[in-house]
């Protein structure tokens, strides 16, 4: 008689085994796919470059959409500079190009500024208060000479009324080829947070 018991206790025991790893394994797949089928969309302004590349990285690591803020101003030269530090200094808005991409389409939206006299683009200040309330969810990134990000990712998430997913902040030293390996580590860590 004990010889049954034994065997239909094991069997109960295989059975919730079997189930529990099924479960296990079916809430993998879950996250997986979620984590897949997160739409991003990478939006930055860039007068040299610098932040472009970063949101050129950003989006291929994440596989995500990117668009480019046009300020229509001209800011180039030495009095576009002088002029593009003022109205960030004044958090002034500007004239940004069409966007083609709208932000209510996507999980996640990962915006990048240069740091212009201690403040965001007139660009990038401009696209928030445009599409905030089409953000669901928000990270940052910017660029500096030297500046340190956290006063400006502070603005910008009193800027949208949420707090971000994550954010970073490169210098100018870390777009250095010999800087590589830091700029890289940035890029991966940055990215692991919002996939």
């Amino acid at each position: 008689m004990r010889l049954p018991v034994v065997v239909a206790t094991l069997m109960m025991i295989g059975i919730f085994s079997g189930l529990c790893a099924a479960q296990e394994t079916s809430r993998e797949i879950q996250e997986k796919e979620t984590a897949v089928d997160k739409k991003i969309l990478v939006v930055y302004y860039s007068r040299t470059g610098n932040t472009k590349r970063v949101a050129e990285d950003i989006a291929a690591s994440l596989k995500a959409d990117i668009e480019e803020i046009v300020d229509i101003r001209d800011r180039s030269g030495f009095m576009g500079y002088m002029k593009a530090g003022r109205d960030a200094m004044k958090a002034r808005l500007t004239e940004i190009g069409q966007m083609q991409k709208d932000p209510a389409d996507y999980d996640v939206v990962i915006i990048g500024t240069p740091i212009w006299a201690w403040s965001m683009t007139p660009a990038v200040r401009t696209y928030m208060v445009k599409y905030k309330s089409a953000i669901k969810q928000a990270a940052f990134f910017t660029t500096a000479g030297g500046s340190k990000p956290d006063k400006i990712v502070k603005a910008m998430e009193e800027l949208l009324g949420m707090k971000p997913l994550g954010t970073v902040g490169f210098v100018q030293k870390e777009f250095k080829s010999a800087n590589k390996e830091i700029y890289d580590k940035k890029i991966v860590e940055f990215t692991t947070l919002l996939r």
